[in-house]
């Protein structure tokens, strides 16, 4: 079994963004993909695309991609979804419904902070002259049956740099779930020290003393710090015991709070010979969908 570094906090229930229920079916979609599609279409959670309906996925998808610039940062966001929405009418004769919209700011939101945070993240390697990371996947074992891996962002000399793009100022903090991402990265590549880099707006936080907002240099042998290395173990080793349960029972508790009824359907799918295609996925969802696809 095999989660990535990314999603430790999910895991362990540290994330506000990502629940344990909801990453417990991300990390079940990952092992047995076919399982959990027949289980999401039995629940209703995804529906057939009716014979006489119409999806504009694709379209949506190429209309962010041909308005997005080449250099851009938060401030520009407003700017780039009012293009991306005007661009998009045009495409569709002004026909377009209210929903289709929705989506289609929903979609370009989430692409603009994926997006602006590599873009910002290779601006400040290449300004602070990083060793760029992501040349390799590193591993480390939780059980004799578990991993977690990923790629680092950078190094400088015997740091680990994990870069954070913020979306807004008040978001320059000391976030739980972004340490035990470094904490993962450092176990996995059997550095001790490492750092979190935050970007806003092109302004770099990078201290390397802890302050109200950042933690600062982390070095994993100084005893402060075994004790979330502790956390992170131990509910690792629960968290794919957990994970080993559903694969064998394909028994799942959480739907109902994991994906409401008031939300379902969060996709829609058209048979291509015997594959099913999805399509008007919900983008809260990406990250289930990526494994299922």
């Amino acid at each position: 079994m095999y989660l990535e570094i990314s999603n430790i906090a999910a895991a362990l229930g540290k994330n506000p963004y990502e629940s344990r229920e909801k990453m417990l079916l991300i990390s079940w979609a990952r092992h047995v993909p076919l399982n959990v599609i027949k289980y999401l279409i039995d629940n209703k959670c995804i529906i057939s695309l009716g014979d006489d309906e119409k999806t504009y996925s694709e379209l949506q998808e190429s209309v962010y991609k041909d308005s997005l610039p080449a250099e851009f940062d938060v401030k520009d966001f407003s700017t780039i979804e009012q293009n991306v929405i005007s661009q998009y009418k045009k495409q569709r004769n002004n026909e377009q419904t209210e929903e289709e919209i929705e989506k289609l700011k929903e979609l370009t939101k989430d692409n603009l902070k994926k997006n602006n945070g590599n873009l910002q993240e290779n601006n400040i390697i290449e300004k602070e002259q990083y060793v760029r990371g992501n040349d390799r996947m590193y591993y480390f074992k939780i059980t004799e049956e578990a991993c977690i891996g990923g790629k680092n962002d950078a190094t400088i000399g015997d740091i680990l740099i994990e870069i954070k793009t913020r979306i807004k100022k008040v978001n320059v903090r000391k976030n739980e779930y972004d340490l035990y991402q470094l904490l993962g990265y450092l176990l996995a590549t059997k550095k001790t020290k490492g750092k979190i880099v935050q970007v806003f707006n092109k302004q770099k936080f990078d201290s390397d003393t802890m302050t109200e907002n950042e933690y600062g240099i982390i070095d994993i042998t100084e005893p402060y710090w075994s004790e979330p290395v502790k956390i992170i173990i131990d509910g690792l080793q629960q968290y794919f015991e957990d994970l080993s349960n559903l694969i064998k029972s394909s028994k799942y508790d959480y739907l109902t709070t994991t994906i409401p009824i008031s939300i379902r359907p969060i996709a829609k799918y058209k048979k291509n010979d015997s594959k099913l295609e999805f399509c008007d996925e919900n983008v809260k969802f990406k990250n289930l969908f990526r494994h299922l696809h």
